[in-house]
C-alpha cells in the first residue's frame, strides 16, 4: 500500500463555510471537532466558526459527512450526488471505494468513485441515492480501515453508521464487494460480452456510428441532462422551498433570509422520491410554548437558517420545520424559556400529499 495521506495533502483542501456554521449564532455544536480523527479542528472562542489545522488535517472529509459547514476544493455533496446519478443513468452499478483500497498501477473502472474516506458521505446523501433506486455497491477490504492513516479509528464507524441509517430509512440495501472493478479497454469489454467474432462486429458498428453521427443520438448526454433537469424542476415544485431573501416589511432590514442546508434538502428530496422515508426518519427541531412566548423575536435574530422568522403578512412569529436543524441557538436566546427542542418524525414536514415514487 502507498502513503495515501501524503498524496491527499496536495490533491485537495478542506474548506470551511462560516455562513453554514451555527456556532456564531449562539449554538454550542462541536460535532465536527468530535468527529475529526486527528484533532485538526478547533474553535478560537465560543462564538467562532471552526478553524482547520492544515498540518494535522489528512483531508479525509469526515467533517463533510457530519456538517454542511465543510466542503472540499474538488467537490461537494451536491456535485457528488450529480456524479453518482450520471453513472447510474448509464445503466451501471455505482461502486464506491476509498483511496486506501487503490494500489499503484491499478485503474478502477469508470463506474467506480474513489473517495478519501467513505465517511465523507452524509446519511442524507446515501438516503437520497437509495430512495431514487440507484444501485449502490461499496467495494473495499474493511481490514484496511483498521490501520488507515487518513481516518484512523473513526472512519469505518462513521460511514457504516451513515449507511445503516440510510438503509433503515429507505428499506433498501447497499451491496458490499471486496473486489473493485478494473478499467478495461473497449475491445476487452466487447470480447468479454460477445465473443471474438461478435466483438469485432460490435467494434465495426461503433466505428460506423461515430463516422455517421448516430452515436451521438444513442448516448446523448444532453438528452439525459434534459430529463434530469426536468425531474429536478418537478422536485423543487413539490417541495415549495423559498430560499434566499424574501421581502418582509415587518423585518428589521426589510427582508427575511432563508437558507436550506444541503443535507436537509437531500432528506426532503428523499421523501418526495420515496414517501415511506418520512415515517422512518426521526429528527430534532425546535418548538415554541405559545403561552410563554412574548413575541420579542430574539429567537429569530439568532436562527441560522431562517426557520424562525417574522411573518411578512402578520408580523407574528413564523416557523417552518423544513428549515430547522435543531441547533439549539433559539433555545439559548429565549429569556422566557418558551423555546425547547423536541424529537419528531419527518412527517412534520407536511410532504405526505406530495410524496411519490416516480422520480427514480
Amino acid at each position: 500500500r502507498f502513503d495515501a495521506r501524503a498524496r491527499l495533502r496536495f490533491a485537495m483542501k478542506i474548506i470551511t463555510l462560516p455562513e453554514l456554521c451555527v456556532r456564531p449564532h449562539g449554538a454550542s455544536c462541536r460535532r465536527c471537532a468530535l468527529a475529526c480523527p486527528v484533532d485538526a479542528i478547533s474553535f478560537p472562542d465560543d462564538a467562532s466558526a471552526p478553524v482547520i489545522d492544515e498540518e494535522r488535517c489528512t483531508k479525509c472529509g469526515i467533517c463533510m459527512g457530519v456538517c454542511d459547514a465543510f466542503t472540499s476544493s474538488t467537490t461537494n455533496t451536491r456535485r457528488l450526488y450529480e456524479h453518482l446519478r450520471r453513472v447510474a443513468m448509464r445503466g451501471e452499478i455505482v461502486y464506491l471505494t476509498c483511496k486506501e483500497n487503490i494500489f499503484p498501477g491499478f485503474k478502477p473502472a469508470e463506474n467506480v468513485t474513489v473517495l478519501p474516506c467513505l465517511a465523507c458521505i452524509p446519511p442524507e446523501l446515501w438516503t437520497l441515492l437509495l430512495a431514487e433506486n440507484i444501485p449502490l455497491c461499496v467495494a473495499c477490504d474493511l481490514h484496511y480501515c483498521e490501520d488507515c492513516d487518513i481516518a484512523p479509528e473513526r472512519g469505518q464507524m462513521l460511514y457504516t453508521h451513515a449507511m445503516d441509517l440510510a438503509q433503515e430509512w429507505t428499506g433498501r440495501e447497499i451491496r458490499y464487494d471486496r473486489e473493485i472493478p478494473e478499467r478495461q479497454s473497449k475491445a476487452d469489454m466487447a470480447l468479454e460480452r460477445y465473443g471474438r467474432r461478435e466483438a469485432f462486429g460490435s467494434l465495426k458498428n461503433d466505428a460506423l456510428d461515430v463516422v455517421s453521427g448516430r452515436r451521438s443520438l444513442k448516448s446523448s448526454d444532453a438528452l439525459k441532462e434534459m430529463y434530469r433537469t426536468r425531474e429536478r424542476r418537478r422536485m423543487q415544485e413539490k417541495l415549495k422551498l423559498r430560499d434566499g431573501e424574501i421581502i418582509n416589511p415587518h423585518a428589521d432590514a426589510g427582508r427575511t433570509k432563508r437558507i436550506m442546508i444541503p443535507r436537509r434538502r437531500m432528506l426532503l428530496e428523499s421523501i418526495v422520491a420515496e414517501g415511506s422515508v418520512e415515517d422512518a426518519v426521526s429528527l430534532t427541531i425546535s418548538a415554541t410554548d405559545a403561552h410563554a412566548c412574548i413575541e420579542n423575536h430574539d429567537c429569530v435574530k439568532v436562527c441560522a437558517t431562517g426557520a424562525r422568522s417574522i411573518s411578512p403578512e402578520t408580523g407574528d412569529l413564523d416557523f417552518d420545520p423544513k428549515y430547522c436543524i435543531g441547533c439549539g441557538a433559539c433555545v439559548n436566546a429565549c429569556a422566557m424559556g418558551a423555546v425547547s427542542l423536541e424529537t419528531v418524525s419527518a412527517r412534520t414536514f407536511g410532504l405526505s400529499d406530495e410524496s411519490q415514487t416516480e422520480l427514480t
